[in-house]
Parts: structure tokens; C-alpha cells; sequence
């Protein structure tokens, strides 16, 4: 470990983590595939990363929804009072309630659009444009989320009820908003308490592909939701080259549910050396 990194962690020192491992994921891309319709889930809209939050709460929640929004309904309903967890508080922002009620949101940005474009000058044989970011701080992304959390909760409020857990699940993309501190190994402890409508219990936030975090109201602080890259005997699992872990079940969960895709969060990263002048001309 290097200076800097044991810094970082130091920094850490009392974050709440809530971690799981690898084969619960395997386990959740499995488990929605053979309990929830392949009409339903091919109907999870891939560019707001809807799929992504179908696939990570069922994994730490321990069960799979007992629905999925096809007609205008709540995107992820859960029947929590089945779910063997004490981590509820944490995850839901409640406890002791039957259903929790998920509505997912994406963050606004342009690299949905220029992914699209690329596939088009691919197909068509053309060199795809370049994509430009800034990159910003963690805090940065969950305030640039506000508009869809408030949003999120007005349909909360007319589709739910308040018997109910009401979660907002975020996903921001990477190519939108690139955070400086995606290569540290937590980053709850660097997000300030967010502004929350009374409607949200918890609320999620995927900063895709690599971090997942959870504010609970009631407890009024960020949880971190972690995956451990190990089996149980101590070897790492194959991934598909260049990928994140997270994103290599984002594909087996894709093809075992015989979606499709595109998916935009589905990528890889390579290094490279900038082009020369000579070789622009």
C-alpha cells in the first residue's frame, strides 16, 4: 500500500461499510433472470442504468422485487418483510415495513448521447467524435443530482405511500461526471449530509462503475456498500479484460436475461499514448 492510499484510508476511520460478497452479485443476476419476467426486464431502460439498480439492490438486500415497472408504476418494489438483514436501517432508511419502493434516476449528462453517435459512425464505417469531461469531487456529483431527487420524490409521493420505505436509487456515469476520488477505496467519509425531501428514507448513489453509497435518513449518515473481489478460497474471479468488477456482472446479467443492450456503462479503459502531429495530418 502506498503512502498516499494508507492516507486516504486513514481519513476513513469510522465509515460505516456494509460489504458483501462476489457470489451475491452472481447470485442477483441469476436470481432476476428466474423470477422476474424476461418481458419486465427487458422493458429496464439501460440508459438511465435502471438494470444496474435492479441488480445491486437485489444484491444486497438479500431477495429479489416482486415487481418491476412496465406500466408507469414504482421501477422496483420490494417485499423487505422477507429479507434476512440487519442492516435495514442502513439500507432502507426504516425498519419495520413490509414493501420498499425504489425509483431510479439518472443523472443528466451528455455521454449517453455521443455513445449513441459513436455506435452510428461505427456502423457507418467513420471514426466516432471525441468526448469531453471535467472531472469533479463526489460532492460534487451528488449535488449535481438534485433536480432528479426531487423529482424521484414526487413519484414517490403520488405512486407509494408513506407505510412504505421510499428509496431513490442515482446513478451518475463515469464519462459525465468523473470524480477525483475514484480510485480511493471508500469515499463515504468525503460526502457531506445531503438535502433531502421528507418523502426519501434513503437514498442510493452508484458513481459507476466502481462506488456504491447509501444515506439513511433515520440514522442520518452515508454507508458504504462494498464487494469483495475474492472467493472464499482466496482467488479473484475471472473479469472480462478491461472491466470493473461490477461491470462484468452488469454483462453476465445482460446476457442471462437475454438483454440486449447497449448498454453505455458497459465498457472498458485503456491506456494510451496521445496521437502525434504527423500522425493527425
Amino acid at each position: 500500500m502506498t503512502e498516499d492510499s494508507a492516507k486516504r484510508l486513514d481519513g476513513a476511520i469510522g465509515t460505516h461499510v456494509i460489504a458483501i460478497a462476489y457470489e451475491a452479485v452472481d447470485w442477483a443476476t441469476e436470481a432476476l433472470s428466474a423470477h422476474v419476467s424476461a418481458g419486465d426486464l427487458k422493458k429496464l431502460k439501460l440508459a438511465a442504468g435502471e438494470h444496474l439498480a435492479a441488480m445491486l439492490t437485489t444484491a444486497y438486500l438479500g431477495i429479489v422485487p416482486v415487481a418491476v415497472d412496465v406500466d408507469g408504476g414504482v421501477d422496483l418494489v420490494y417485499r423487505v418483510a422477507d429479507a434476512d438483514s440487519d442492516a435495514l436501517s442502513s439500507l432502507l432508511g426504516r425498519t419495520g415495513v413490509e414493501f420498499a419502493d425504489f425509483e431510479v434516476k439518472s443523472i443528466p449528462g451528455d455521454f449517453r448521447e455521443h455513445d449513441a453517435a459513436a455506435s452510428r459512425a461505427l456502423e457507418r464505417g467513420e471514426e466516432p467524435g471525441t468526448h469531453w469531461s471535467t472531472f469533479v469531487s463526489a460532492n460534487d456529483v451528488v449535488e449535481a443530482a438534485q433536480s432528479v431527487i426531487a423529482k424521484a420524490a414526487k413519484q414517490l409521493r403520488d405512486k407509494s405511500s408513506p407505510d412504505r420505505a421510499r428509496v431513490v436509487f442515482i446513478v451518475s456515469h463515469f464519462f459525465d461526471r468523473p470524480y477525483v476520488e475514484c480510485l480511493d477505496p471508500l469515499i463515504a467519509h468525503t460526502l457531506t449530509a445531503p438535502t433531502l425531501p421528507d418523502e426519501i428514507d434513503a437514498m442510493w448513489v452508484f458513481f459507476a462503475p466502481s462506488h456504491l453509497v447509501v444515506w439513511s435518513a433515520v440514522e442520518q449518515r452515508w454507508t458504504e456498500l462494498l464487494l469483495s473481489g475474492f472467493k472464499e478460497d482466496g482467488t479473484t474471479p475471472e473479469v472480462d479484460f478491461d472491466m470493473e468488477l461490477l461491470q462484468h456482472y452488469e454483462g453476465l446479467f445482460l446476457e442471462r436475461a437475454g438483454i440486449g443492450g447497449p448498454s453505455p456503462f458497459y465498457y472498458g479503459l485503456r491506456t494510451g499514448e496521445p496521437a502525434s502531429a504527423d500522425d493527425a495530418e
